[in-house]
């Protein structure tokens, strides 16, 4: 066997305490060579491990300030208002990610299978063996979606679509610089050739029990679950306006055979969102790990409740959630009064968003008004430039004030990289671009009416009635308004909105529009005044639907091709 040198990685306890031995920390220990890591049985499982550590496991709240979501505490974030630059992407960082991660996976395909992984147990070796095959198959796939999704785009040369650079051997630099860039379908392809080797070999759908090779304790690894919500986004992307490279028709089909398969024959009841603290919610098809802190309390929490109050909501994704009878605000039939605007709302406001006044969360008064707790001057003079603060995410059993050391401050954090209400919702988007307002094939079970009302009415955090459901469907523009309108309000947060815009193309007009906030003025009588006000401009290009390779791996390649207008 070749040498290589390569630094090998052990896992020592997570930082904090977590549910189960899978969810560790990787650090580097010691430079080993290949021989002396693949024939070592415990360290070859091991190998594969950091792989992982390029899966988000924390929701991308950074991705939101690059859209009139939200804008952060600090300012505004320079390539929002002034425009992107090639060197500048918000989105480069995951280019290095997903590269250093196919190498890591290619080098364990070359050397991670010519052991026995239990010396003493054949059936327990080739059942270990098997899951991580299946594994590094499905972690190459999600790495090649996490390029693809990030940096797809038409060629500076003459328009042909793009996709990324296939890696599927142990290759030297040199090499490497000599790949060019495959088509959007052919990476595509590639994908699901990866995706179905790994399915092939995961015989979990989900991990649970106490077995050795698919208990609970490998719930962050890579499952069937995992592998058809892959399919169905990366479907749903592929079939968008802004790559049209599958019908919408396939694109339904991808996301329907998923529900089947995960949901056994029809859709389920969402859970509520609680407190975004439940390790074991049905509703997570894919998370790589969970932490046990208040990081983001501390970060989100209004200066009231003892946090920096970073990430500000903004007016505009405030009037994208409908009222309490599903109506969007500005429909006749709506009951928004614009003199209480936080009155009779979709109860996912209430959980995603702290607003003036009092607020279903530790009894929480909220003063984002002259004067108040949680304005300028208050008690940071760093403090909301929107009227709104984040709360998605946040858990109210986490108590920042130290002068009340007997509550806790720190709870479990989960994230779900994909989720049964997003695959939900990756079907109903499919479903009525290929079949109209049915949103359904004829030999489809359920239409794609029918998941959106299941998120739509989700327990505890649902509408109290949905009476605009029924007349949406009438008109296709209304209903794909709608199921959009769905998609930015349960993705609020997590970066999602980000991408969509972009794959939807959105008019330009629509993606310049100014970030929104609210003056709030306090009456004498105790009531409010509720003012519009601007917050930040937003630069966007024609270029920018599509984001640039990062310039330095354009520099250092003698074949890749940047995206047009980034050359």
């Amino acid at each position: 066997m070749k040498k290589y040198r390569i630094l090998f990685l052990v896992i020592i306890s997570a930082i904090g305490s977590s549910c189960s031995d899978e969810f560790t920390q990787i650090v580097p220990s010691n430079n080993l060579s290949s021989e002396e890591v693949f024939r070592d049985a415990s360290r070859a499982r091991e190998f594969l491990n950091p792989a992982y550590s390029g899966v988000r496991n924390t929701p991308w709240i950074e991705l939101e300030y690059y859209t009139n979501n939200a804008v952060e505490v600090y300012g505004a974030r320079r390539e929002a208002a002034s425009g992107l630059t090639a060197e500048a992407s918000p989105v480069s960082v995951e280019w290095s990610t997903a590269i250093n991660n196919i190498f890591r996976i290619n080098e364990y395909f070359k050397y991670g299978f010519d052991i026995k992984y239990d010396a003493y147990n054949d059936v327990l070796a080739e059942g270990l063996k098997k899951r991580l095959r299946g594994e590094a198959f499905g972690l190459r796939a999600y790495y090649k979606w996490l390029l693809l999704k990030n940096f797809a785009g038409p060629s500076a040369t003459d328009g042909t679509m793009l996709g990324i650079p296939i890696i599927d051997e142990l290759l030297t630099t040199d090499n490497v610089n000599n790949i060019s860039r495959s088509t959007y379908l052919e990476s595509y392809n590639s994908i699901k050739k990866d995706l179905d080797s790994a399915y092939a070999h995961i015989d979990v759908l989900r991990y649970q029990g106490d077995g050795d090779v698919d208990g609970v304790l490998f719930t962050s690894r890579v499952s069937r679950e995992m592998i058809w919500a892959l399919r169905a986004r990366m479907a749903l992307f592929a079939a968008s306006p802004a790559y049209g490279q599958i019908s919408w028709e396939e694109a339904a089909q991808t996301a329907y055979d998923a529900i089947i398969e995960i949901d056994g024959g029809g859709l389920k009841s969402l859970q509520a969102y609680g407190n975004f603290d439940e390790t074991d919610n049905i509703d997570h098809l894919w998370r790589r790990s969970f932490s046990n802190n208040g990081n983001l309390e501390n970060n989100h929490y209004p200066p009231s409740m003892f946090g920096k109050g970073v990430g500000n909501p903004s007016q505009n994704l405030v009037d994208a959630f409908p009222d309490s009878n599903g109506y969007p605000i500005n429909h006749p039939s709506s009951t928004y009064n614009g003199v209480n605007p936080y009155d009779n709302r979709d109860a996912r406001f209430e959980r995603f968003i702290f607003y003036n006044g009092q607020n279903d969360y530790r009894n929480a008064f909220i003063e984002i008004f002259a004067g108040g707790k949680d304005i300028h001057g208050g008690i940071n003079k760093q403090a909301t430039r929107t009227g709104y603060y984040l709360k998605k995410y946040l858990s109210a059993d986490i108590n920042l004030d130290s002068d009340q050391s007997s509550e806790p401050n720190k709870d479990f954090k989960v994230y779900a990289v994909f989720s049964r209400a997003g695959l939900y919702l990756d079907f109903a988007e499919a479903a009525i671009e290929a079949y109209g307002v049915n949103g359904k094939d004829a030999s489809m079970a359920f239409s794609a009416r029918e998941a959106i009302e299941v998120i739509r009415n989700r327990p505890e955090s649902g509408l109290a009635s949905d009476l605009y459901l029924d007349e949406a469907d009438d008109f296709l523009n209304t209903y794909r308004d709608l199921v959009r309108n769905e998609r930015r309000i349960e993705f609020a947060f997590e970066g999602e909105y980000y991408y969509d815009v972009r794959r939807w193309m959105l008019p330009l007009d629509e993606l310049n529009a100014s970030v929104m906030g609210v003056n709030v003025t306090k009456q004498a009588d105790d009531s409010f005044i509720y003012e519009a006000k601007e917050v930040e401009s937003r630069n966007f290009s024609d270029r920018m639907y599509y984001n640039p390779i990062p310039r330095g791996e354009i520099l250092s390649s003698n074949a890749l091709i940047q995206n047009a207008g980034w050359e």
